[in-house]
């Protein structure tokens, strides 16, 4: 017997390719921010983004595996009476795979919350903000260790996590619905939570309304977010049981996860400034050095000439104003754009 019961032939080749598509998106994030920060510019939300694709990848392990020897959640008593000793061996290693998972998914959950926390973290400047960033780093540091407990304690004793026969508590030990409802909620709260966060920053940003909703839609981008948790949840409780249907699930929610998250990281892939082979920013092997004023020539039209003055920081963080001078007027003064942006 091979596979879980109610196999999905298509589940691996839409989990690894969305894997693929998930790494992608980690590795074109870490060239953005080298590009556009250095490496003494990198922060505490890259290093958060570089651990959850560690879990993601061993999450991606663990569900392959699961997939392929079956576990506990996907046979019956009847079924079991009929397998041999091999079998019932094989879908041991599944559920340990199956448990194993759920560490490995939650703590890619946590590290995806904890780097936008810190990606928010940088764009504040206000005391309450800064406070209210603070409350929530605790906030997730418990959620966290809230559940794992869950996942270690909610079937005792432990090793019945993985066994087979005879057949342990359906729900709390193969279908783990403690392990659902906790991780479940705690994700949404705690995503609701940091979304409080970028709107005071919207109220208070002075640019014309189109560039506003823009800036909204990349910051905002967590309520898609916990759309797909909130699907996650119904589609599995409503639905017959299975390792498929779980971890099915669970994949989307998480590719869904990391486009949301890194999109506001991935915003200078759309400006011109970034195609060009002298970007105004540290570069890759720059040196640290002390915030500096730097004037970029960015564009000439017949009769003027356009800049951004760029103020750039240790940390990276750039604040571009654009202004321009007629050549017709040397020595005059200079005509300023009132457009001033914060880039991460």
């Amino acid at each position: 017997m091979t596979g879980a019961a109610g196999d999905v032939p298509h589940f691996l080749g839409e989990m690894w390719g969305l894997y693929g598509a998930g790494t992608l998106i980690f590795v074109v994030r870490f060239i953005v921010r080298l590009r556009t920060s250095g490496v003494q510019g990198l922060g505490w939300d890259d290093l958060f983004a570089l651990f959850a694709w560690v879990f993601y990848t061993g999450d991606a392990i663990t569900v392959d595996r699961a997939y392929i020897y079956g576990t506990n959640v996907d046979f019956t008593p009847a079924q079991y009476g009929v397998m041999s000793s091999e079998e019932i061996d094989r879908i041991s290693l599944g559920s340990k795979y199956e448990l194993t998972a759920w560490y490995t998914y939650s703590a890619l959950i946590w590290c995806m919350k904890a780097s936008m926390l810190f990606f928010y973290c940088r764009l504040t400047f206000g005391s309450l903000q800064e406070k209210l960033v603070r409350w929530l780093a605790v906030t997730l540091l418990l959620t966290y260790i809230t559940v794992v407990i869950t996942i270690s304690a909610g079937c005792r004793p432990y090793h019945l996590n993985w066994q087979v026969w005879p057949q342990p508590d359906t729900l709390k030990c193969t279908f783990r619905i403690q392990n659902i409802y906790v991780v479940s909620i705690f994700n949404i709260v705690t995503d609701v939570a940091i979304l409080s966060i970028p709107v005071p920053l919207l109220w208070r940003l002075q640019v014309p309304k189109k560039q506003k909703i823009v800036v909204a839609l990349f910051l905002m981008t967590g309520v898609v977010v916990i759309i797909a948790a909130v699907i996650r949840i119904t589609v599995t409780l409503g639905s017959n049981p299975s390792t498929t249907t779980i971890n099915a699930w669970g994949v989307r929610e998480t590719i869904i996860g990391i486009i949301c998250v890194n999109i506001p990281v991935l915003r200078p892939l759309f400006g011109r400034r970034f195609w060009s082979s002298n970007p105004d920013s540290k570069g890759l092997s720059a040196p640290s050095a002390p915030p500096r004023k730097v004037a970029t020539q960015v564009e000439i039209n017949q009769g003027s000439q356009e800049y951004i003055l760029s103020d750039i920081d240790k940390n990276g963080v750039r604040v571009d104003v654009e202004f321009r001078m007629d050549n017709q007027a040397m020595g005059k003064d200079v005509e300023m754009g009132n457009s001033a942006r914060v880039h991460p």
